[in-house]
């Protein structure tokens, strides 16, 4: 995202958010300035509905009401509003005044009620009182009403709610300035930042610099950094493993040309022949160095397919290898068998790849025993941790000795003497897929110390890794 669309979408935001609040601040404004203006007002409504009835008595034939002047002064100077007052027994005519005023849906004697109505398609504010007589001759109270129009009273609501709302509309804009520039002053570093990142070339992937990023930006560029350290670490073995295959495939490469340039050279089918079988050993070769290459680079954990797992029976995945290079083993004689339960020994891993290592492990014991010798894979759970499977190739071959049992597992690595058709990537692949598999592998000598025995473990499906 941009800096300027970041920071109009802030505005759009902060400007919407400060606009309901000032509609919402400006409906609480009206309803405090009625209520002020109402309290004020009414003041005078009170004394007036008071004073008339002051001024009401009985005799024992009538009721008298005097209306006072006082009672009307009040709403008279410089007023544009008129007033209604009625007085009478409850519940009968009036006695004087107005008939038909709006009556208040509660009274009480003695003391003022105000209220709003409607009289003659006017709005009125009215206050109303019961005053009882205390004469046998009227036993019912004299209500008394009294009531103006309420455009003084507009008036005043109207100033006050402007003048409060015109401002709080002066503090939303200051505010809104205040937060605008605090927004673009916080977004400037990331704006610079990310124009510092479209700047660089596209094979830099130093890590960025956080220095004058926000506090709350610091996280995101930890995540950056982070992504391009995978990047440069995807980048620097597919590097390795074109350097690698350009290095290990150029010798091969120029032995199959020379053994095809010979052959062509021949002119007889006889003297052809031993030629083409050369170049078809060297072929083989090359392309078991090819596949070898291809398999340790997907089994580096760069690539992400150990991400992918699913749960796998390591002994079945055993028996199937071993039944497949049969026939490999009876070329030279070997006896190849698997030991092991019928039990399901199940792992959590790749099955590609898990398949690959045993491909690589019996393969490597075939090619390093003698001729009528004896291959196990054994498979079964390790004895001293219930939790992990364990792996077993033993031969009767050569071994290792102990000095070199590390170095074997670098790449290319070559025992002096060792069959000069390997690769040197068999136990390389081996080690990555086990890695992979947060598991562990060790070479060791076989029962009787007459050959090697290479032990994998790798955790069981639902243990912790």
């Amino acid at each position: 995202m941009k800096a300027q669309g970041l920071k109009r979408r802030l505005a759009i935001w902060l400007f919407g958010v400060l606009s309901t609040l000032l509609v919402v601040d400006a409906w609480f404004s009206y309803s405090d300035a009625l209520g002020a203006a109402n309290q004020a007002y009414d003041r005078s409504l009170s004394a007036s509905v008071k004073g008339i009835a002051e001024r009401v008595y009985a005799t024992e034939n009538e009721v008298v009401v005097d209306i006072p002047y006082s009672a009307l002064e009040l709403f008279e100077a410089g007023s544009s509003d008129r007033v209604f007052y009625s007085v009478g027994l409850s519940g009968e005519t009036a006695i004087t005044g107005y008939p038909d005023l709006p009556l208040p849906e509660h009274i009480v004697p003695n003391t003022p009620v105000f209220y709003d109505g409607i009289y003659k398609g006017q709005p009125l504010r009215l206050g109303a009182m019961l005053k009882p007589l205390y004469r046998k001759e009227f036993p019912k109270p004299v209500i008394i009403i009294f009531g103006e129009t309420t455009n003084a009273r507009q008036d005043v609501v109207q100033h006050l709610f402007l003048r409060e709302v015109a401002r709080k509309a002066l503090l939303v804009v200051v505010a809104l300035a205040v937060a605008l520039f605090a927004a673009m002053t916080a977004v400037r570093p990331i704006d610079r930042l990310g124009q510092s990142i479209r700047a660089r070339p596209d094979d830099d992937l130093t890590p960025i610099e956080a220095e004058g990023v926000p506090q709350e930006v610091k996280p995101l560029v930890g995540a950056i950094n982070l992504h391009m350290q995978r990047i440069e670490a995807m980048v620097e073995a597919r590097r390795r493993f074109i350097t690698d295959a350009a290095h290990q495939l150029r010798t091969p490469l120029a032995v199959l040309n020379t053994q095809a340039e010979y052959a062509l050279r021949q002119t007889g089918a006889a003297e052809m022949r031993p030629a083409v079988e050369a170049f078809h050993r060297s072929l083989g070769s090359a392309i078991r160095l090819t596949n070898q290459l291809l398999s340790l680079s997907r089994a580096e954990p760069i690539n992400g397919l150990m991400v992918a797992r699913q749960e796998i029976d390591i002994a079945a995945l055993g028996r199937e290898m071993v039944v497949e290079l049969l026939p490999l083993a009876e070329r030279k004689g070997i006896d190849l068998g698997f030991e092991g339960e019928a039990t399901p020994i199940v792992v959590s891993g790749h099955p590609v790849l898990l398949r690959e290592m045993l491909s690589n492990l019996i393969d490597n014991a075939l090619r390093y025993t003698p001729v009528a010798g004896i291959v196990t894979l054994a498979v079964d759970l390790a004895p001293d941790a219930a939790s992990s499977a364990r792996i077993r190739v033993i031969d009767n071959g050569p071994g290792i000795p102990v000095e070199f049992r590390e170095q074997v597992f670098l790449r290319f690595f070559r025992l002096d003497g060792s069959d000069h058709t390997g690769s040197g990537l068999g136990l390389s692949i081996v080690r990555e897929i086990v890695h992979g598999h947060a598991g562990e592998i060790s070479l060791n000598d076989a029962p009787g110390a007459h050959g090697l025995e290479v032990e994998v473990r790798l955790p069981l499906a639902g243990a912790p890794a």
